[in-house]
């Protein structure tokens, strides 16, 4: 056995290691203002979009998952003898997957590819038993976007058109095991055909599962809500295991850290500083960071709109209410009610988790989303209680961004009060359009 094979891991469960490996911080984007504001938002959304600065969570994530494929490397390659039985008679194993699920958008995939990034890059293997060398895998990826059914996947694996599933899944474990594929991942489980129910996603990820190294499939909540729904049985293998990531809390040092990074990306394109915007923008997007680079877009082109080359923390607010983030402000504004009210009347099954947070993992949200509804109800309160000369000294004083955050619909301009004339005109074009009742017959 080649001694390459003992050492392929080393550096995976290093948490340093890993964060310098996968940490991305993209160049500033530059000349934005000579652009058109729309070329140069898409810009700017592009440049947001390779951020990646991982959590705790997230190196954990990597940190564990690195260690399940080591272990199972060091069990393929035990001895050669081993290493051949396994690929002429593969063992029927079946493992308990880990699933790692949360909200859209929060960064599940972006850690995926994080950890595919740490894994050990193929390498060539020296056998006597085979003629010439080997290329070794560490894991195999697969989206299940677009796949019909577990088949599919596993024709994917071995390249085959044809078979039938049982002979697909035995190559699978054959290819598995001769290649040293230590970890299997399924992605974007949520959008497989869910037209039967959870039947065909519990179909898929059984299968998958059947093949035998690790395994990790991303979801998010509601596609968990319908695995719920299932039998005890398919329950105890595909639940087993979760890894639920939340967003990052709004006073963390990772919060801050991302939020500063947006800044300097953006190149002075942003007006403000980490403190103005931090909260404003936890609180128009729960912490969500696909959300976060849609605002920012959006408040960029609020301000280009305004003839302004950057945009300030008011802008982020016209970027709440704008019409291209109706749908997101929705979700988020329904994030923060099931924070505050766990039995809430307008609960969604895809915004709430389908496990039982600890209390630890509450608390922060809870209490940013409650402190800052005290904090609504003080201003406005206050502003009540004003008489209507302190209400304009008020509104000369307060920053541009106080007067954004409470948007007022215009008025409709009140009808004319129409003269005798025009009554007179509207009763002759009345009579002449409106048709003459028939005569009843006597």
């Amino acid at each position: 056995m080649n001694e390459s094979i003992g050492s392929r891991f080393d550096g995976c469960l290093d948490i340093e290691a890993i964060r310098q490996r996968i940490t991305v911080r993209p160049d500033p984007v530059i000349d934005l203002a000579s652009k058109d504001a729309l070329v140069a938002a898409q810009i700017l959304l592009e440049a947001l979009e390779q951020i990646y600065l991982p959590n705790d969570f997230s190196l954990s994530f990597i940190k564990e998952m690195s260690a399940k494929a080591a272990l199972h490397s060091q069990w393929l390659f035990s001895s050669q003898v081993d290493y051949i039985s396994r690929f002429y008679n593969p063992p029927d194993v079946e493992v308990k997957p880990v699933c790692l699920t949360g909200l859209a958008g929060v960064g599940k995939s972006q850690t995926i590819a994080a950890l595919r990034k740490v894994l050990p890059a193929p390498i060539d293997f020296a056998c006597d038993h085979f003629h010439g060398n080997l290329k070794l895998f560490s894991h195999w990826y697969v989206s299940a976007r677009g796949k019909a059914g577990g088949r599919q996947l596993l024709a994917d694996f071995v390249g085959a058109a044809g078979g039938n599933a049982a002979k697909l899944l035995v190559e699978c474990r054959r290819r598995a095991n001769r290649d040293g594929v230590s970890l299997l991942l399924l992605d974007e489980t949520q959008h497989i055909n869910t037209g039967q129910g959870a039947s065909r996603v519990t179909e898929m990820l059984l299968t998958m599962a059947a093949i035998g190294p690790p395994m990790i499939y991303v979801s998010n909540y509601s596609l968990l809500h319908k695995l719920q729904g299932r039998n005890s049985e398919d329950k105890q293998r595909l639940l087993s295991e979760p890894w639920i990531m939340l967003p990052d809390d709004h006073d963390s040092e990772s919060w801050r850290g991302y939020i500063a990074e947006c800044i300097r990306v953006a190149g002075g394109s942003i007006k403000g500083s980490v403190d103005d915007f931090s909260q404003e923008i936890y609180r128009s997007t729960f912490g969500i960071k696909r959300l976060v680079v849609q605002l920012l877009k959006h408040a960029y082109i609020a301000a280009r709109g305004a003839g302004r080359d950057r945009f300030e923390l008011a802008d982020l607010t016209k970027a709440y209410q704008c019409v291209a983030y109706a749908a997101n402000k929705e979700d988020v504004e329904v994030l923060h009610i099931q924070a505050l009210q766990r039995r809430s009347s307008r609960r969604r099954l895809d915004l709430l988790c389908p496990f039982e947070l600890p209390a630890s993992l509450k608390s922060n949200i809870v209490a940013f989303t409650r402190n800052d509804r005290e904090t609504r109800v003080i201003n406005k309160v206050f502003v009540s209680s004003l008489t209507a000369g302190e209400r304009e000294a008020l509104e000369e004083i307060q920053p541009a961004a106080a007067k954004a955050s409470r948007p007022k619909a215009p008025r409709k301009p009140s009808l004319p009060k129409p003269s005798m004339d025009d009554l007179e005109k509207a009763f002759l074009e009345d009579l002449v359009t409106t048709p003459l009742p028939k005569p009843k017959k006597p």
